[in-house]
């Protein structure tokens, strides 16, 4: 009778096994790193797609911005989708855009920092808090846990870099990426999206037709036709060529000259300062002479919050300088025909990259792919702490990425074959509506892990052309421009005088612009008064990185 007993337990005990072993397979997705080997037990627990199974029921506090106080975000099927897969509740703390650094650092500091905190990365707090033991890091094998998570930390690019600054080679954040699957065929750089929009249906009234490069002279003709032809029917003296803040019209007309113009960057093993270079000055007195052409607002340095994006809209101005990601073109496309209810944006408005004369696109440099990122309490106990990651990597599967971007399978999106189909509500304009309005734990799952812009590159709730455009500018882009990865030692490094130097850049190129004196005596008169600040930043940058 004994034996028959053990023989029972054995074969029971043999299919409960079979069911442990029966992973929940992780669907890593194109362009995603594969798990490195097979997981068991509780490793398969922590880190595959679609786990399941968590009996014990976990809460947490996490902070967010875009969230109130009032407000349910435990209601809505987004929410509940993650709550039957991982078995947690939430209480989220709110935070403003104006009071979450400052809030951050005095919970940290205080020893009352929330569960998970969104942070407004700071790379001397984070070497602070991380010595002081005032933050958590993350379990020594994430990478083997929960290899989506880790994947999205790798392509970031600084979680590298701050494990190799860590005496243990530790990570203490999870870095937001902003770019998971870049669009671009052969980097994963980032690639500054600044592009020239332009009135295409005023440049064919006026017979001149754009590709998909412009340099800044086709720029001035371009203005210079709007401004003598007036296509918009303004009226004599009335149409703006080109109207931007000063920012942006230097990239087009400065940066060309030297795409380090405001920036510290290393040439010849120092680091010197872009904008006492000669190149830089050669880039502002190219600014001047086109601007005397007449062809751009001359009200351009007065600009407060996006005026010349109201005029292009109102058909005053034929051209701006703006970012080209995804979102950002559907936005300016979507405000336009707002604007204009008998024009057709994809018809009236084209995208063109600014190069030099060269040929080539000078973009701004130092581009880092990542922005915030997650840190967690000291006290957070390692069962909590393992949920909360495992619920992170799912969110940095195609499967999760899905859930919180498109929303419900078979209610707002369909899979046909390898391709969604959004098929969710429309707003009286025709347009799908906000994700966020339907499901309002949106507005703390977006910031997570990976950032809308990935999702926006290929968003399919977006028109076919809009995506396009954006993907075929960053295309054309990387095959034309020095893809140079970050100084991320530069970047980060935290001395005196580095810290407080505010020298701006820009407004030195207006002011330069505006003193009434040769544009390069202004200059050379500015950077004599500016120079023993340089100098001193250049001191301490090169003292420490400079072996």
């Amino acid at each position: 009778m004994k034996k028959i007993v053990m023989a029972c337990w054995i074969i029971l005990l043999a299919a409960v096994l079979a069911g442990c072993s029966k992973g929940n397979g992780s669907d890593n997705g194109e362009n995603q790193q594969p798990a490195q080997s097979p997981k068991t037990g509780d490793e398969q627990q922590g880190s595959q797609e679609g786990a399941t199974g968590f009996e014990k029921r976990i809460t947490f506090t996490a902070t967010s911005v875009d969230v109130t106080e009032n407000g349910n975000y435990t209601e809505d099927e987004i929410f509940k989708t993650l709550d039957e897969k991982f078995n947690f509740e939430y209480k989220l703390v709110p935070l403003s855009w104006d009071n979450w650094a400052e809030r951050d650092r005095l919970w940290i500091n205080s020893g009352d920092m929330p569960d998970m905190m969104f942070w407004d990365f700071n790379y001397t707090d984070y070497l602070n808090y991380s010595k002081q033991g005032l933050i958590k890091p993350l379990p020594d094998d994430y990478e083997s846990k929960y290899p989506n998570l880790a994947n999205s930390i790798k392509k970031s690019g600084i979680g590298d870099f701050l494990k190799s600054q860590d005496p243990d080679g530790r990570l203490y954040m999870v870095p937001n990426v902003i770019y998971n699957n870049p669009v671009t065929e052969t980097t994963d750089i980032i690639i500054d999206s600044k592009v020239l929009y332009y009135r295409q249906d005023w440049a064919k009234k006026v017979g001149i037709q754009v590709g998909d490069t412009i340099t800044m002279e086709q720029i001035a003709q371009l203005g210079k036709a709007f401004v003598e032809q007036d296509p918009g029917n303004n009226g004599a003296g009335k149409t703006i060529g080109l109207s931007s803040a000063p920012d942006q019209l230097f990239a087009a007309f400065v940066q060309p000259f030297n795409k380090h113009y405001k920036i510290f960057h290393k040439v010849d093993g120092k680091y010197v300062w872009g904008a006492f270079e000669d190149s830089t000055l050669e880039g502002v007195k190219n600014f001047e002479y086109y601007f005397k052409q007449g062809f751009m607002d001359k009200d351009f340095y007065t600009f407060k919050a996006q005026e010349h994006l109201e005029k292009f809209n109102a058909g005053i101005s034929g051209m701006f300088v703006w970012g080209a990601s995804a979102a950002n073109v559907n936005e300016r496309m979507q405000a336009f025909d707002k604007a204009n209810p008998d024009l057709d944006s994809l018809e009236s408005i084209g995208i063109a990259t600014i190069v030099g004369d060269d040929g080539k696109f000078y973009g701004e440099q130092n581009l880092m792919n990542f922005w915030t990122g997650e840190i967690f309490s000291p006290t957070l106990d390692d069962e909590t702490f393992d949920r909360i990651l495992t619920i992170l990597d799912y969110i940095a599967t195609p499967e999760g990425q899905r859930l919180i971007f498109a929303g419900i399978e078979g209610k707002d999106y369909e899979m046909n074959s390898e391709e969604l189909v959004i098929t969710r509500e429309k707003d009286s304009a025709g347009n799908f509506k906000y994700i966020a309005d339907m499901y309002p734990s949106y507005y703390f799952f977006y910031t997570k892990v990976i950032l809308p812009d990935d999702w926006s590159a290929r968003d399919p709730s977006l028109p076919a052309a809009v995506r396009d455009r954006a993907i075929s500018m960053f295309r054309v882009k990387e095959k034309i421009t020095d893809v140079v990865p970050p100084d991320y030692e530069l970047i980060l490094l935290s001395t005196p005088n580095k810290n407080k130097f505010s020298i701006n850049v820009v407004d030195a190129i207006v002011q330069a612009l505006y003193s009434g004196k040769d544009i390069e005596t202004a200059w050379e008169e500015w950077k004599l008064s500016s120079e023993p600040k340089v100098r001193d930043v250049l001191n301490e940058i090169n003292g420490a990185l400079i072996k």
